[in-house]
């Protein structure tokens, strides 16, 4: 038997989705796997790790890396008693700091250096994480899937003027850019945020206060998250331009479904977008220069030739590749 440690797999996100995906493909491929998570409502972190040490001996344990951090008390034990596969979609001590948090990087390190194999999402998060090991260690790429709904459907321009941009309300989204780009475009272009925030979150509450700032109530929409494909996909195919500012990504799956749409796409200039994203009707731009990216939105709006393409992987080729990894082929 083999055991998939996640996050809580109800809350939505791209890296959730991912591990969601891959469970999903193991169990209807036959492999035998068991998903655990902690729960602040039901687990103590004290139980969760009582609950892991149950595992049977020479057991497989994947890890997803968010989980693993918190996990780093125990984890020299772990990797003694089972074969420890790690899953990093991205080192938790860059979410909020440019050049890492250094007491959670000195963990991360350790952490990824004694597990036997690790797996991540883009060539990117490779690259960084192969400079946080304390040893040389193989590092597989899966990249993450494109839902098969996002292959059939397709984006033919409309009239109007608006921009979306999807994903969680945090502040290494920078949505604030997206907000402040508002006052630099005609007044005819507006902006609809899809993700999960609180209003009384600190960072939400800035972005209102700044929209009050900046007279940009009228034009701002907040529509909170979106857990249906179709809806969503309605809702992409009904705008003219996705954007994404954001500072830090480990792979950006919003951004590449709304590509395989057809969907013109500006984003920050991230080396992960730069390996993503080619081929897509696209364009980099510098995230805190608001002129710079009021003007990649006007090209894009006018530039007619067409961005729909097949290079996306369906999650069944995602899954299969992972399945691979796992039986060491």
């Amino acid at each position: 038997m083999n055991y998939f440690i996640t996050p809580d797999l109800n809350s939505i996100s791209g890296g959730n989705k991912y591990d969601q995906n891959i469970l999903s493909y193991l169990c209807q491929t036959g492999f035998k796997v068991i998903n655990i998570h902690p729960s602040s409502s039901s687990l103590s972190m004290l139980n969760f790790l009582n609950t892991i040490y149950k595992i049977p001996n020479d057991s497989i344990v994947i890890i997803d890396g968010l989980i693993a951090a918190k996990m780093y008390s125990v984890f020299s034990n772990l990797v003694k008693k089972y074969r420890v596969i790690l899953l990093i979609h991205h080192p938790v001590s860059y979410e909020k700091k440019k050049y890492g948090d250094i007491s959670l990087k000195l963990k991360e390190r350790k952490i990824f250096s004694e597990a036997h194999s690790l797996i991540t999402v883009s060539k990117t998060m490779k690259k960084i994480v192969q400079r946080m090991l304390n040893n040389k260690k193989i590092i597989d790429v899966v990249h993450p899937g494109v839902d098969e709904e996002y292959f059939k459907n397709y984006f033919n321009k409309k009239e109007g003027y608006n921009l979306i941009c999807v994903g969680s309300i945090i502040p290494r989204k920078n949505i604030e850019s997206c907000i402040k780009t508002l006052a630099y475009l005609d007044k005819k272009w507006n902006l609809s945020i899809v993700g999960k925030y609180e209003k009384t979150n600190p960072y939400t509450q800035y972005l209102y206060d700044l929209i009050d700032d900046l007279n940009l109530s009228h034009r701002v929409k907040f529509l909170g998250q979106i857990e249906d494909n179709n809806n969503l996909i309605k809702i992409l195919l009904s705008s003219q331009i996705y954007i994404c500012l954001s500072h830090y990504e480990g792979y950006g799956m919003a951004n590449v479904e709304a590509a395989t749409l057809g969907l013109p796409v500006v984003v920050s200039d991230l080396p992960v977008f730069r390996e993503n994203l080619k081929g897509f009707k696209r364009k980099y731009v510098n995230s805190d220069n608001y002129q710079e990216i009021a003007k990649a939105i006007e090209d894009l709006f006018h530039d007619q030739t067409l961005g729909h393409n097949e290079q996306s992987s369906r999650w069944d080729e995602v899954g299969y590749k992972f399945k691979q990894v796992l039986d060491g082929q």
